[in-house]
């Protein structure tokens, strides 16, 4: 019988160690994303936080002459005036008694301005983390005349809360360029957060000039997180309801926020009752004891972004998707509240990247993103689609108030105003742009 040699069966051995280590190693990698085997260096560009005095955010409400509007926001219309918020800045005023012929008069600088709603001649506004109240008897010599300090104490850039000492970051500016190593074998993050600052890659866009924001009553967009019901302010957060008592709008009178959940977005009042649009579904308030709001019911959905308006015994709620609204939905929802602490869902009707809406009698606008304004008869709430009415492209719709026959939609570009006391004959009115150097 041949023998083998020792050194032989040593070589053996080293064969299989050798191959049950590298099955090992390949195992070790597997469990814990081989953050050995494949750092990368990403780019990073990074920024720290403008902060402007509270003293002199609080001093600057005043009144200017008219201004390009280069960037629109929320809006409300009241007593023939629409009121256009410029995020960040303030509220251009447009007398609109005349909507074939919008004039553009004054603009009202309210630093920190995301959030409008007017009653009677007060115009309400948020400024970063006040509430102001502001006279406009006189639309070209508007006056603050109320404020609620830190009622909204929960603002913040990027996470970066306002302070006493510092004040509130209105801005961000670049300090440097920097390298990150990160693992390829683990999606990277879009941002990084530090205590003094905040890197972001390079692939990704950041406006560093902006911070983030998060008598009758007259009519707000269905984009709103401000409303008016049962004489009272209401307004939200991302995941409380603040109610104010606004009789008196040189001492207003908050009362204890109410938790509504996480996502909370958009507001739309009706009589006794408040909808709030989410990201997660709706949720409808009791307000008949207006500094109380109690939640009588919710509607849950799958995760998106959720404007709302209300007429009769339904609900109509646009779902759409976006790196905001995280979902993938893009659809129009038809919901039925004839029971109010039972809704239920009716109807589905597939859109493009719906944002907000308007309901006016049997017409129902939808303002669908990049495709434009679409505008339907919902006589027939089981048969929407097959009743559109007209179809506005090349313009990116995001919001829309319907009132007298006069449709008033913001867009990308500006302001849109139609003519529909004839549905079958829908007429263009006017345009107000936004200056060519917006974005």
């Amino acid at each position: 019988m041949k023998s083998i040699s020792p050194g032989r069966k040593s070589s053996g051995v080293n064969r299989s160690l050798t191959i049950l280590l590298l099955i090992m190693a390949l195992v070790s990698c597997l469990l814990v994303g081989c953050t050995d085997k494949c750092n990368v260096k990403n780019t990073y560009t990074y920024f720290e936080p403008v902060y402007t005095p509270l003293a002199e955010i609080r001093a600057a409400v005043t009144t200017l002459p008219a201004q390009e509007i280069s960037q629109a926001g929320k809006m409300f219309y009241n007593n023939g005036f629409l009121f256009i918020n410029e995020p960040n800045q303030g509220v251009h005023v447009i007398d609109n008694r005349d909507p074939s012929q919008p004039q553009n008069i004054t603009f009202i600088n309210i630093p920190g301005a995301f959030d409008l709603a007017v009653k009677g001649h007060i115009l309400f506004s948020d400024s970063y983390v006040d509430l102001v109240a502001i006279d406009i008897t006189d639309v070209h010599n508007a006056k603050e005349v109320g404020r609620l300090k830190d009622l909204f104490a929960s603002y913040n850039s990027y996470g970066f809360y306002a302070t006493a000492e510092l004040g509130v970051v209105t801005g961000w500016k670049e300090v440097e360029q920097v390298n990150l190593y990160e693992s390829d074998c683990e999606a990277s993050s879009d941002w990084h957060l530090y205590e003094t600052g905040i890197a972001v890659d390079n692939n990704m866009r950041f406006e560093a000039n902006l911070a983030v924001s998060p008598g009758a009553s007259g009519i707000g967009g269905s984009m709103a997180r401000f409303a008016l019901g049962q004489g009272h302010l209401y307004a939200i957060d991302a995941t409380d309801l603040y109610p104010i008592d606004v009789s008196n709008a040189t001492d207003m009178h908050p009362t204890e926020k109410v938790l509504v959940d996480w996502g909370i977005e958009t507001l739309f009042p009706i009589g006794d009752k408040l909808f709030i649009g989410a990201q997660n579904g709706m949720f409808i308030m009791d307000i008949s004891d207006p500094l109380h709001p109690v939640q009588v019911s919710n509607y849950r959905h799958v995760t998106s972004c959720d404007p709302v308006v209300v007429d009769g015994n339904y609900a109509y709620v646009t779902l759409r998707s976006g790196t905001e609204c995280q979902g993938f939905t893009n659809q129009l929802e038809v919901i039925d509240i004839s029971d109010i602490s039972s809704p239920q869902l009716l109807h589905v009707y597939e859109m493009y990247n719906p944002h907000g809406l308007g309901k006016d009698g049997d017409v129902l606008f939808i303002c669908d993103g990049t495709e434009g304004l679409k505008i339907y008869n919902a006589a027939r709430v089981d048969a929407i689609a097959q009743n559109l009415l007209a179809h506005y492209k090349n313009i990116r719709a995001f919001d829309v108030i319907p009132f007298n026959n006069v449709a008033m939609m913001i867009g990308d570009d500006g302001l849109y105003q139609y003519d529909y006391s004839d549905i079958s004959n829908i007429k263009f009115l006017s345009h107000i742009k936004i200056s060519t150097d917006a974005d």
